[in-house]
């Protein structure tokens, strides 16, 4: 039982977070979803920790900010989801400093996926690198507030659960191991 603490404690974390940061008011994009990804190789081995990220983003979804019932949108953040967890089994064996790295990166290619998709399918956004730079960094046109906010926000936000997540793999484990032994088993 002791060896799933870590995966029960981030789970529960996770939800909740998903949740109480999509009520009105909470920092918009700070969400544990890309930290989940990010995590899930860590979560369990080969498939079954994409499994595991997969089944709680689809039990979160309804609660998330925004055109939840918009299928290009659905299908954007899924291929983004995607290659974040990608990255994050490369840098599931990577000690905690690499690991926090990885996490940002794990952000930022979220943010260069879902924007510029969003820039080349949506025609607020004109065509050309003016276009997409308003996509990745301003946002659209009279939005109050710029995408570079939603960036920042998802990096803290995967930074802090990278972290909970570690610390948690290595003050869980039965002996208090190295990260890289404790995520090998």
């Amino acid at each position: 039982m002791q060896r799933h603490l870590p995966l029960i404690f981030i789970i529960g974390l996770l939800i909740a977070f998903r949740i109480f940061g999509s009520f009105p008011g909470a920092p918009l994009n700070f969400q544990p979803l890309t930290a989940l990804f990010f995590c899930g190789a860590m979560l369990a081995p080969g498939w079954r920790g994409l499994a595991i990220s997969l089944c709680i983003w689809a039990i979160t979804y309804p609660f998330g900010i925004g055109p939840v019932s918009d299928l290009s949108i659905f299908l954007t953040t899924l291929l983004g989801l995607s290659g974040i967890y990608l990255i994050g089994y490369y840098f599931s064996k990577k000690s905690i400093p690499a690991l926090l790295l990885g996490s940002g990166i794990a952000a930022l290619v979220f943010h260069l996926i879902t924007n510029g998709i969003a820039w080349l399918g949506d025609p607020i956004y004109e065509k050309s690198f003016t276009g997409l730079w308003q996509s990745l960094w301003t946002g659209p046109i009279g939005s109050p507030i710029p995408s570079w906010v939603f960036l920042r926000n998802l990096v803290a936000a995967n930074f802090i659960f990278t972290g909970i997540f570690a610390i948690s793999q290595v003050r869980f484990s039965k002996n208090s191991l190295p990260l890289q032994t404790v995520l090998a088993k």
